[in-house]
This record gives C-alpha cells, sequence and structure tokens, in this order.
C-alpha cells in the first residue's frame, strides 16, 4: 500500500501546518510512527516519520529523501483564457497532472467576465501535486491582459498559441529533440482568439500552430497540447 503523500514547503519542514493538520489527523486518521511522503517544491521527495501530534502541528523526522524524476525536462506555463463556469477548475486540475509549472489565468476581448479564485485554483493545484506524484506545486499567477501577456512572451524560448485557422504549422512541427528551457502556452476562450489578437501575437514572436482540423473546446485544446509536450519531452514517443 503507498504512503500517504503531501506538499510541504522546504522553509516548513519538518513541520506540517494548516489544513494538512486535520488531513492527516481526522481523514487519513495517522498517529506518531505513522509514516508518510512528502515533496518540498524543490525537487526531493522525503519519507517522514510522524513524531508527535500538538494543537495545529505535526512534527515529523525526516528519514531519508531522494530526486524526483517525474518533472518534465521544460517549464510549461499555460496562459489560459478565462472559461466559463468551472471549467477553469477543471484545467488547473489535469493541467497539474501533465506538468504544467505554472498557470496564467487571461483576459482577452472574448472572455466573458469571470470572477478569479486565485486561492481556490492553488488549492487545487497542490491537491492534485499530491494525487498525481508531481515533485511540484505549479503556481496559479495573477489574471493578466491579453497585451501584458505579449509583453513578457519574449522571456521564453518558445511560445505558442493553438489557433484553428492555422494550416501549415502543427504542433509537432515545431518540436526539437533536445526541449527549451521553457515555453508559453497560450489558449484562447470559447469564442476564440480575434484577428487582431493573431496579429499582435505573431508581432510578439508567438508562433500559430495545429491542433487538427476539428475546432476544440478551450479546455480540451489546453489539455490536448500539454499531453502532446508531455509525451514527446517525458522520453515515450519515439522522435
Amino acid at each position: 500500500m503507498s504512503l500517504p503523500r503531501l506538499f510541504v514547503p522546504a522553509t516548513q519542514l519538518p513541520r506540517i501546518i494548516g489544513d494538512d493538520v486535520h488531513y492527516l489527523k481526522a481523514v487519513m486518521r495517522l498517529k506518531p510512527g505513522d509514516e508518510l511522503e512528502i515533496f518540498d517544491g524543490t525537487g526531493k521527495i522525503h519519507l517522514a516519520k510522524i513524531e508527535s501530534f500538538e494543537a495545529d502541528e505535526i512534527l515529523c523526522r525526516l528519514l531519508s529523501w531522494r530526486l524526483a524524476d517525474s518533472e518534465l525536462p521544460c517549464q510549461i506555463t499555460l496562459a489560459q483564457a478565462l472559461p466559463k463556469g468551472q471549467k477553469m477548475d477543471f484545467i488547473i486540475e489535469k493541467g497539474t497532472e501533465l506538468g504544467v509549472h505554472q498557470i496564467i489565468p487571461l483576459l482577452t476581448e472574448r472572455t466573458i467576465a469571470q470572477k478569479a479564485k486565485p486561492g481556490r485554483w492553488q488549492k487545487l493545484a497542490k491537491e492534485a501535486a499530491e494525487q498525481s506524484g508531481r515533485a511540484i506545486v505549479p503556481t496559479i499567477k495573477e489574471t493578466l491582459e491579453f497585451a501584458g501577456l505579449l509583453r513578457q512572451a519574449n522571456s521564453y524560448q518558445l511560445a505558442i498559441i493553438p489557433w484553428e485557422l492555422e494550416r501549415k504549422t502543427t504542433l509537432r512541427d515545431i518540436l526539437t529533440t533536445k526541449p527549451p528551457k521553457n515555453i508559453l502556452i497560450v489558449i484562447g476562450p470559447e469564442g476564440g482568439f480575434s484577428q487582431a489578437e493573431i496579429s499582435a501575437a505573431l508581432a510578439a514572436g508567438i508562433i500559430p500552430v495545429s491542433l487538427g482540423k476539428r475546432i476544440l473546446r478551450t479546455e480540451t485544446a489546453a489539455l490536448a497540447t500539454l499531453a502532446v509536450l508531455a509525451d514527446y519531452w517525458s522520453g515515450t514517443t519515439k522522435k
């Protein structure tokens, strides 16, 4: 049976505080002497043993550690136009499972106004990272206007924007055996990007790519792109 798995920042170890105390005590029903696995956000995974339960914290003893091998060789930033309803929750959860490093909620011309939920989204990312065996918890950044994102585009070695009207360049066309240090993926809203936004993205050096002949929903486009990158650079695909 696998050990309970938890994210605890390296600066906080060997203490566990906050909601995780209730989770380990009341939900997992752990007790002193029980072991668990802790990943600390630096790439280390610790084997820890519970020493004691205090009123609002758990004290652990760190027994050993190993370097994680679950992360992709490049840092992926997903700039996701805010979708309607609860779709952003789904994108954050599944994007975390697929290896995204940070997520930028994005406002575009056709974005239908949605209230940002940074606290909830960060918690979802933490839970998904714990469940999926990640070594880090993706960072949910502040909501950004499209123009603001374009000003940051040149800080990435590769920046792509899936676009339904792109016919020549596919996602795999721009992938190389050696992954870039970092990559930006820009995903549009339900109504798609305007022509002005695509033109501005091109001017900023962002490459438009096709995800196939079908028009994908915003959440499908995000996860399809991440899945291709994760597979291509995880060593499972023959180049």
